[in-house]
């Protein structure tokens, strides 16, 4: 049996179709859950699916459209009929610091970092406490505890997504639901986007800087959050709430 037993669990995670997301489709899954891979990539999600085989299942969804968050509730609600784990892990960010970003660009990134969370925790509420309660976990970063200023909308968009989860929490607190709320917050992990980002023009300073406070001089694999997640899911962290995990192979913040 796996260390952080999900059997008779139905997850959706988001932008679960590589990356991150893919790591913890995998763990989750591995651990025996019900595992709906929700993104805007249809091939690349409906492959995964086809590969996990029966207890795997994709659905197309935009994580900015109200819209598409009912339309996957509705779904739920249908076929498995339950839901006891959302991980919103969709978000992404790119250079840009005040002089730079456009008011556009700082719209999409708080769009697709904070909105999703929002949207993602009101439209599936309900069904969370209709089989007794639930977990949602928030993939935020290690950006949401310091500054750069070449992340100014990424940093500030998880900073914001993190407290917003507490919030979440102490909502679920409120109003008698068993419902927890926690983030993780990765450290550089080895990902297609990350591969892209550090080969950005002015990326060789930020490595630079990161390497500098990473004792471990390590970048960290979509598994190791993978099983972060796993836990935070499972019944054994039936008593942690509200909370912030750093995995980040001991990048000093």
């Amino acid at each position: 049996m796996p260390n952080n037993d999900l059997s008779n669990k139905v997850a959706v995670v988001t932008g679960g179709a590589d990356g991150i997301g893919e790591g913890i489709v995998r763990t989750l899954w591995g651990c025996g859950a019900h595992v709906v891979i929700a993104d805007v990539q249809d091939e690349k999600g409906s492959a995964l699916a086809a590969e996990l085989g029966e207890n795997a299942s994709f659905v197309l969804l935009d994580v900015t459209d109200p819209e598409s968050w009912n339309n996957l509730v509705i779904e739920l609600n249908s076929t498995p009929g339950r839901l006891d784990i959302l991980v919103n892990n969709a978000g992404g960010g790119g250079f840009g610091n005040l002089d730079q970003l456009t008011f556009e660009e700082w719209r999409n990134i708080m769009a697709l970092n904070m909105d999703s969370v929002f949207l993602g925790c009101k439209a599936t509420g309900t069904i969370l406490q209709a089989n007794g309660g639930g977990s949602i976990i928030n993939i935020s970063s290690t950006n949401a505890n310091r500054a750069w200023a070449m992340f100014s909308g990424y940093c500030s968009a998880k900073a914001g997504m993190t407290m917003f989860s507490k919030c979440v929490a102490q909502h679920f607190l409120e109003t008698n639901a068993n419902v927890r709320c926690n983030t993780v917050h990765p450290g550089p992990i080895e990902t297609p986007n990350f591969r892209k980002l550090t080969a950005a023009e002015g990326a060789e300073q930020l490595l630079a800087d990161w390497q500098k406070n990473n004792p471990f001089t390590e970048i960290g694999t979509v598994e190791d959050i993978g099983e972060v997640v796993a836990f935070l899911a499972s019944d054994a962290a039936r008593y942690v709430n509200a909370s912030e995990f750093v995995a980040a192979g001991g990048t000093l913040l």
